[in-house]
């Protein structure tokens, strides 16, 4: 009877351990499911905001003129030929110079309206473009008011300025900003309102822009083409160098950027975390839900004889297993219990990787209990319906 005892103590002790290993295991799984869903949700939120732009269908290369440009006159000239030419290929829709692309980089100035007054340091922080006719429709930012740049806006004609909806709303809130001055290179007047663009990331809005017509401007120190097109990359890449070949053959030769890529580029890095912490997850659902099946496997192997004599004084085969699923259920619920506990502080830290989500989203802890329980349920459902399967007799007469 002590033999007895000790074994029967040592096998308690035993499931006691079994069965901390998958609570644990459980917990741990947890934690990296809803670390996985908020990214995943924050994911295809930046996914789906408005860029202010449409990438599709659009690419850009590099077209810096050479030194013998060396007059704004001359620039602006090999400019306005560059745009002829490649407007005049087929299958181009609109084409456009800009000396910095979305999510290729930023400058910023201080602004303001004429005759407006802002304390020292306060001045509204103005992104910066320097663009030619043309750019917009290339790049496929919507004119919310006003009117484009046009060739007519050259070094001699009157300074002329674009302004985006934030900054319209910043320096002349309420009013019409058209015809308005802005204090810029001693005065430029806003001729054109453009839509918002997420110039700096997807996850940032837009803040104030501008954009300077590259015929009155000599401030800038690169140039990209940027055209709209039905043509495929190699064959619009063949015909774009052709012409512009035939404008200087000194000119060095640049690959075509789809603009797609400059988008796909910045969200590279919470793509890459996304994808890393999603392999983590099923790396652990599946540790989790190996776990619990062996161990109510090997719990329902060693009550073989009592679920024989459970089955031969009348108990149903369908009331068993629904005791050994709700044991598996219990040791799933434990472990989610401390799970959610540990994923509602560790989630905290991931405030600055979210965006549109809060740390505390309901619906990514409900869908991780949902996708638990439903694995739990499944790991105690087989071993139990291999169990009431036994006959009788036969689990009777087990050792």
């Amino acid at each position: 009877m002590k033999d007895a005892n000790r074994g029967s103590s040592q096998g308690r002790n035993h499931t006691w351990i079994r069965s901390t290993l998958v609570v644990s295991e459980i917990a741990f799984a947890c934690v990296l499911l809803v670390g996985t869903g908020l990214l995943v949700r924050s994911f295809l939120r930046v996914l789906d905001v408005r860029l202010g732009f449409q990438p599709e269908r659009a690419a850009a290369m590099r077209v810096d003129p050479g030194r013998g440009y060396s007059t704004q006159a001359k620039r602006n000239d090999y400019y306005a030929e560059v745009l002829r030419r490649v407007n005049a290929i087929p299958g181009i829709q609109a084409a456009g110079l800009a000396d910095i692309l979305p999510l290729g980089g930023d400058r910023s100035w201080g602004v303001k309206g004429k005759g407006q007054v802002y304390k020292r340091g306060q001045l509204p922080e103005t992104f910066v473009r320097v663009v030619t006719d043309g750019y917009l429709n290339a790049m496929g930012i919507s004119l919310r008011a006003g009117r484009d740049f046009t060739e007519r806006d050259t070094p001699s004609s009157e300074p002329v300025i674009l302004i985006n909806e934030t900054l319209a709303r910043t320096l002349w809130p309420g009013q019409n900003p058209i015809g308005q001055i802005v204090d810029q290179d001693k005065g430029r007047r806003v001729v054109g309102v453009v839509s918002d663009v997420r110039h700096r990331a997807l996850e940032l809005v837009s803040g104030c822009e501008m954009y300077l017509p590259m015929r009155q401007t000599n401030n800038y120190s690169s140039v990209d083409l940027v055209v709209r097109t039905s043509l495929p990359s190699a064959a619009l890449a063949s015909a774009v160098r052709a012409e512009l070949k035939s404008i200087d053959p000194n000119l060095p030769t640049n690959e075509f950027r789809l603009l797609q890529q400059l988008v796909n580029k910045a969200v590279s890095p919470r793509r890459f975390v996304v994808i890393l912490l999603t392999g983590f997850s099923a790396f652990a659902l599946i540790l989790a839900s190996l776990g619990m099946y062996a161990v109510i496997s090997y719990s329902v192997a060693r009550r073989t004889q009592e679920l024989g004599i459970r089955m031969a004084l009348g108990a149903s085969a369908a009331g068993l297993q629904v005791r050994i699923v709700l044991h598996t259920l219990r040791l799933a619920g434990i472990g989610m219990a401390l799970g959610i506990s540990a994923s509602w502080m560790l989630s905290q830290t991931l405030n600055d990787l979210l965006f549109g989500v809060t740390s505390t989203d309901p619906a990514t802890f409900l869908a991780m209990v949902l996708t638990l329980s439903a694995v739990a349920a499944i790991a105690g459902y087989l071993p139990a319906r291999r169990a009431v399967r036994i006959d009788p007799m036969t689990a009777l007469r087990a050792e």
